[in-house]
Order: structure tokens, then C-alpha cells, then sequence
């Protein structure tokens, strides 16, 4: 075997190895980054979203509380003269009540057109008082009176979040605080003073904490100018309200994504530094406009840091399952190479015996013959021989006729009783003529020659056996032949039985097995030696026909149509039945023409554990590992085939999403072990209840997909409330009952991937937006 060339093939391979695994990785690192970039910037909407809505909820439920007061018949009449202090008692005991039910104003305050306040209501930590009238002030210069008497009829006015100051003091501890307000009209329309609630932002700030508290990167809260109000850094927070300290905001920190932020009133942003995604909220619930000083913005920000460690802990896996199959790849492509240079050779050696043995056929000639009468009496007297005895054994024919010498004379001592029983037999038989069985004489120089005689049997008129008339041909030539061809037999057994692989010469018209390796006999039968008439097909697939078709080629057919070497993969059976994968390499043998192929060299090599493998490792690749169902790269693959097979069959399909709803709070509370047995029970249910044609899997996390083939609309709703109703009746040990949320959609014909998972994202979204455990079709 050729060293140097296996080495330089070794080389190659491990470039070409090299090479493709670093594409391949390559292209699993963009997918993942992508994939996690993507799943960032929805996780990042989500919540940005639930940020937004809660403060904006809050807000409403503010304009609200305004609007009710300034519409009160108290508050229109305070600048009548009629007004009584039972009226104003009135209102003092109204908002007393209220500051006390709502828990979240500081203040409400009634200042006239003056600038005075008229009423002010303190919440006093949960015991409400009244200020006396001696104490009351005038807030005539204060901005925001003189923003807010002027504004139309009905509309709110807010101030910036800041905190709140008390005789031109930052009160402590420090009380973030937003100031509402609204113009009162009396009965005759006219402008007779503002409303203001003093708003306690750590409501707001607060419910912020809760909602983002889970967040993996960093959730802030700012202001119109990009100063912080909440963040992670919050010792930065409020700077704006102190001159003295550092002056430091978003503006300064993240610049790049500072000016995109300032250009459009909400989106996301990638760049260097990581992922960005914004939102602003006007607090009176004005339309936004370039400048809203009052109004707040909510940004959310991975760190490129996180995401990278994300990425990487995500691509560990992929790396180490990668770099094991590259590995396992190259040691069995290394195997094959070495395995198949080795068939080579060994095959070059075999037709290299061939040729040999089909020129020593050649040599196979009848030496001269010899006729002899012979008497049938004791040691066989010679009545009549010919004179070529002489060149033959170098006596004299007259040593024979004379008696010196009988036929018994020349038979070698060890076969006289051979040619005598064959002689006796021959008669029993009552033979005319027999072909005796090769047998040695020894010639004038005491030397050993073979010779195979035709004996013809003379009988006098009563039949008795009188004389033997033999034609004797000298076969020693033959015999050396034989012995050379028998050698050669044994040396070409010896060889095909060095070679580790089952290894067969099979004659390509009758399919028989004219050598099989001892390999090859012990895989295949319990027999020590091959059946003669065995053909290839009865030995390895244990069938009664040729093999044939796309899964078991046969390779006899494909090399009289190439009259090349061919490999195919064939599903054999061992001695005991048990199925084996095999890699069948075909040789032909062709005649001393050249042209006609007269056998095939058969090498088998067991690649069922190579098959295996490769099933295992596709098993792995497609399959979740915690609850043994599709993963989402698998669920991808089956999408697409769904959609291909919907067009083509011009059918629809339903796609299910759903959510373990506060699945957090379950591993928080729990620990991981026990999500996971929810996952597993959750998996396990789902099974149960979905039909065998619907393909379930894990989309990520908690989120679980059903592609549903050929449902209508009241069929899935159906299919959405049982699923929902059986998840919710699971009581989990240590967790509890645990509820799901779904959202649903079917396919459409302008439909795509893309389209299909927005809308049933968007669906799955509005069920948790709407109470969570409920399902949405969309």
C-alpha cells in the first residue's frame, strides 16, 4: 500500500474537513445570532409594550379622577357669591375621601384665576387633613399655573416627572412627583381657577420595577431630555434635579442611539453597543409631538456583552456536537480511505492470481500413451506393450513380454491395493470399461510418475474376466498443475481470507459463489464451509431472487451496464437473522478478451453502526432534549413542507401557538426541576389530545407550536379550549395548577412563513394581553 499517497488523501481530507466545518460553523453562528437578535427584539417589544400600557393605564385612570372633579357643582360654584363654607366642606370632605381611596395624590389643590389656593387637600401619609386657610399660598408665578389656566376647556395639563419641592427644597425622603391639572369653568363658561393633582409617580416607577424586574438587560426609564429617572445606575438617577452633581444622561452614554431616539417616537436599534428598543408616553395624553417636555420615554438596552454571552452559551452545544461529528466524520471517511486503498490492492492481488491461474490452464496437456494387454492373474502379466514404454520409463518392451518384469512391478507399493480393488470392483460391476483413478508408477531410474489408465475389461464366452487393455496417459505434468492450481486455490483462499472484510467472487450469469473469505462464511452462516451452488443473494439477503430496486441495487446489473467498479448500500442479514447495513464494493473480472465479464469481486463492509449513528445524530438535531419532541430548527423544516404541501394540494392548515402563562414565577418559586416536570407534563398532555396527523414541538422556553393539517376555524377553537381546559386541571406537584395561554391562526394563500408566525404571534399576544388562559384565533 502506497503510504505516500494515503498521507496526501489524509491531508486533503482534513483541509476539506477543516474547511467545511468552519463554513458550517459560520453559517450556524449567523442563524443563531440572528435567531437570538430576533428573539431579543421580541422579548424587548413585549415588555416595552407591558411597560407603556401599565403606565398609560395609570395616566387614564388620572385624567379620569381629574375630569370627574372639575366637573363637580361644587368646584363651578366656588366663585359665586353664593358659595357657603358647607359647599367647600363639601368638597374638602370629597377629596379627603377620594386622595384616601386612591392612595396615589399628594395634593389636590384648587387655585382660582388669581393664582390663590382656594383648597388644598394633603394625603399626609394615608390621614388626610385639610390646610387651613392662613397657610395657603399663592402659586401665581409657578409654571405650571400659568401653563395650565390657560389651556381649553377639558384638557389636561401635565408637568414633568421631577421631584417634588417644598419651600424651594427637594423634599426628602425624595417624592418623585407628575402635577395634573385642568382649567374650572363656572356656569357662564368662564375661567375661574385650575385643578391640580400632585400625582405620586412611585406608583408608576414602582409597577415599572415589578414589570422590568425580570428583564436580562437594562430597563430605564427617562425623561424628554434623556436624563434618568429609574435605571439599574441609580445613583445617575435624578441628576437633573441636582445641579451640582455630574450631568450625565443617555444623551452622553449612548450617543448614537440617543439620536435615533430623539427622531422617532418609538423603535429599536441595533448597533455596537447592543440592542435598543424605545417607547414614549405624553403623561396629559396629548398626541406626541418634536418637543413634549412633560412626556417620558421607556428604553430598554441589552448590552452587546449579554448578548454575546448568550450567543456563545447557545452555540456550546452546537460547537461540541459540530466538532464530534467532524471528528467522528473524519476517522470514518480516514477508515474508508484505508479500507477501500486496502480493497484495492487486495483486488489488483486477486486478478493478478487470476490471470496467473487462467495462463497456467493452458499447461493442462495429455503427455504420450501408452497400450498394454494385460492377463488377469497374479502381479498382472504384460501380453502386449508399446514401445513408447521405453521413453516412458525407460525399459524395454521385451522385459514385459518375456515376463521380467509384470504391470505389478511398476504400480507404486502404496496404490497397488487401489488398483487392484478397482479392478475387483470394476468386475462385481460387471464393466465394460472404467476410468481408473490416478495412481503412481515408478519408472527405470526409480523415479515416480502419474498416469491415469482407461481400462476396458475382456471376458472369454462365459464370461469370465481373462484380460485388462488399458490406455494409459501420463498425467504428471497434469498433477504438478493440479498441485500449483491447488496451492494457488489455497493462496487466493488465504488471501480474501486475510482481508478483514466479508469479500466474495460470484459468477455474474448464475449468481453462485465461486470463493467466499472465511469472514464472509462466519458472518453469514453457522456452517465451516460454503454450500456448493450457494448464490450471493441466498447467503446475504436470505431471499430466493436476485436483489433488485432503489434500496437494494444489484450490483452485477449495474456493472454490466457501466463495466466499472460499483458501491451501493445493501440491508443484509447475519447468520442469526439480525439485520446489518452493509457497503458493497463491486469489482468485475472479465475474461482474457477484455470484454466480457465473467465474474465480479463482491467486499462488504458492516456500516450498520455508521447508519446509526448518523439516524442518532439526525434524532439529535431535530429533537428538544428535555421533553423528546421536535425543536424549533425541526419545526421550521416541517413548516415549510406544510406550506409547500398546502399550495400544492390547494389545503389549508391550522398553526398553534401557546404560552405557559407566569412560567417564571414557577422556576423563581420552584426551581428549575420542577419547571421542567411541568414542561414534560405539559409535552405529555399534548400528546394525548392531539391528533396523529398534527405535528407538535418546542418553539422555546415555554412556548410550544401545533401545526394542525386540514381543521376549520370551529374545529381548532374546539381543539384550543380542550387543550386549555386540560393543561389548567393538571395539579402539579410543588407548582400547582399552571395556565396557558394560546393563540391560533390558519393558513392563507398569499400566506408565507414570515406572515404565518406574525399572526400567530400577534394572536398569542392578544390572549395575554387580554387575562392570560384563553385562546385567540386570528
Amino acid at each position: 500500500m502506497n503510504s505516500g499517497r494515503l498521507v496526501r488523501i489524509y491531508l486533503l481530507l482534513l483541509v476539506f474537513i477543516t474547511t467545511f466545518g468552519g463554513l458550517l460553523f459560520w453559517g450556524i453562528y449567523q442563524q443563531t445570532l440572528n435567531t437570538i437578535v430576533s428573539e431579543l427584539k421580541l422579548e424587548s417589544n413585549i415588555l416595552i409594550n407591558q411597560l407603556t400600557k401599565q403606565i398609560s393605564l395609570a395616566f387614564i385612570e388620572i385624567h379620569s379622577d381629574l375630569l370627574y372633579i372639575i366637573e363637580q357643582q361644587e368646584i363651578r360654584g366656588l366663585n359665586s357669591e353664593k358659595t357657603t363654607s358647607i359647599k367647600i366642606d363639601h368638597i374638602q370632605e370629597s377629596w379627603k375621601s377620594l386622595v384616601l381611596q386612591r392612595k396615589r395624590y399628594d395634593q389636590i389643590r384648587f387655585l382660582d384665576y388669581t393664582g390663590q389656593e382656594r383648597i388644598r387637600v394633603n394625603y399626609n401619609n394615608g390621614n388626610p387633613i385639610v390646610i387651613e386657610d392662613e397657610y395657603l399660598q399663592s402659586k401665581k408665578h409657578r409654571y405650571y399655573f400659568t401653563e395650565s389656566i390657560n389651556t381649553p376647556p377639558g384638557t389636561i395639563y401635565s408637568t414633568q416627572l421631577d421631584l417634588n419641592i417644598e419651600n424651594q427644597q427637594i423634599e426628602l425622603p425624595l417624592k418623585p412627583t407628575i402635577r395634573f391639572a385642568s382649567p374650572v369653568y363656572d356656569n357662564n363658561s368662564k375661567t375661574i381657577g385650575v385643578v391640580i393633582l400632585n400625582y405620586l409617580a412611585d406608583n408608576i416607577l414602582n409597577e415599572f420595577r415589578r414589570i422590568s424586574a425580570g428583564f436580562a438587560g437594562n430597563a430605564i426609564l427617562l425623561n424628554w431630555q434623556g436624563y434618568t429617572l429609574l435605571s439599574p445606575e441609580s445613583a445617575q438617577d435624578w441628576g437633573f434635579m441636582f445641579p451640582d452633581s455630574p450631568q450625565t444622561g443617555i444623551n452622553v452614554q449612548h450617543a448614537t442611539a440617543w439620536h435615533t431616539i430623539q427622531q422617532l417616537n418609538r423603535g429599536q436599534e441595533i448597533n455596537q453597543h447592543g440592542l435598543y428598543t424605545f417607547d414614549s408616553i405624553n403623561p396629559s395624553g396629548n398626541k406626541l409631538d418634536s418637543y413634549c417636555a412633560s412626556c417620558l420615554r421607556v428604553l430598554l438596552q441589552i448590552p452587546k456583552e449579554l448578548i454575546d454571552a448568550r450567543l456563545w452559551r447557545q452555540l456550546a452545544s452546537s460547537v461540541h456536537l459540530l466538532g464530534t461529528t467532524l471528528i467522528i466524520l473524519f476517522i470514518v471517511l480516514a477508515i474508508a480511505i484505508w479500507n477501500r486503498e486496502k480493497r484495492n490492492l487486495n483486488e489488483r492481488q486477486l486478478q493478478n492470481l487470476n490471470k496467473r491461474i487462467s495462463h497456467e490452464h493452458d499447461l493442462f496437456l495429455s503427455g504420450p500413451s501408452i497400450i498394454a494387454k494385460l492377463r488377469n492373474e497374479l502381479g498382472w502379466p504384460v501380453e502386449f506393450i508399446s514401445s513408447n514404454i521405453t521413453d516412458f520409463l525407460g525399459y524395454e518392451p521385451d522385459k514385459f513380454t518375456t515376463g521380467e518384469l509384470t504391470f505389478s512391478n511398476l504400480i507404486d507399493p502404496d496404490y497397488l491395493q487401489q488398483y487392484s480393488q478397482e479392478n475387483i470392483q470394476a468386475d462385481r460391476n460387471r464393466a465394460t470399461d472404467f476410468k481408473r483413478s490416478p495412481y503412481k508408477i515408478i519408472d527405470h531410474a526409480n523415479k515416480h510418475k502419474w498416469v491415469q489408465d482407461t481400462t476396458h475389461l475382456i471376458r472369454d464366452e462365459f464370461g469370465k474376466l481373462t484380460h485388462y487393455f488399458i490406455h494409459i496417459s501420463d498425467i504428471t505434468h497434469l498433477k504438478k498443475v493440479e498441485e500449483q492450481l491447488t496451492e494457488s486455490h489455497n493462496y487466493i483462499q488465504r488471501v480474501i481470507d486475510a482481508i478483514a472484510d466479508p469479500t466474495l467472487v460470484i459468477d455474474v450469469n448464475t449468481h453462485q459463489l465461486k470463493l467466499a473469505n472465511q469472514s464472509a462464511i462466519n458472518l453469514y452462516t453457522n456452517d465451516k464451509q460454503l454450500k456448493e451452488g450457494v448464490t450471493c443473494y441466498r447467503l446475504t439477503h436470505k431471499r430466493n431472487t436476485p436483489c433488485s430496486g432503489k434500496h437494494d441495487p444489484c450490483p452485477i446489473t449495474e456493472i454490466l451496464k457501466t463495466k466499472h467498479t460499483v458501491s451501493a448500500v445493501h440491508k443484509h442479514y447475519d447468520s442469526e437473522g439480525r439485520v446489518m447495513h452493509v457497503d458493497v464494493r463491486a469489482t468485475p473480472i472479465f475474461d482474457e478478451s477484455g470484454e466480457n465479464l465473467v465474474q465480479i469481486i463482491e467486499s462488504h463492509r458492516d456500516i450498520t453502526d455508521t447508519v446509526k449513528m448518523e439516524k442518532q445524530l439526525q434524532y439529535i438535531a431535530e429533537t428538544d432534549r428535555l421533553t423528546q419532541i421536535y425543536n424549533r430548527t425541526k419545526f421550521d423544516e416541517e413548516l415549510k413542507k406544510q406550506i409547500a404541501w398546502a399550495s400544492l394540494a390547494n389545503q389549508n392548515f391550522g398553526l398553534i401557538m401557546l404560552d405557559l402563562d407566569h412560567f417564571k414565577d414557577v422556576n423563581d418559586n420552584h426551581g428549575h426541576d420542577t419547571g421542567d416536570k411541568v414542561l414534560k407534563s405539559t409535552v405529555e398532555l399534548l400528546h394525548n389530545r392531539i391528533r396523529k396527523s398534527d405535528i407538535l414541538a418546542r418553539w422555546g422556553g415555554e412556548e410550544f407550536m401545533i401545526i394542525a393539517p386540514q381543521i376549520q376555524q370551529d374545529d381548532m377553537f374546539a381543539m384550543l379550549e380542550s387543550l386549555r381546559e386540560a393543561i389548567e386541571g393538571i395539579d402539579h406537584e410543588h407548582a400547582g395548577t399552571v395556565t396557558a395561554s394560546f393563540g391560533a391562526t390558519i393558513l392563507t394563500p398569499n400566506d408565507n412563513i414570515q406572515s404565518l408566525l406574525k399572526r400567530v404571534d400577534m394572536a398569542l399576544y392578544r390572549s395575554k394581553n387580554s387575562g392570560r388562559n384563553r385562546c385567540t384565533i386570528l
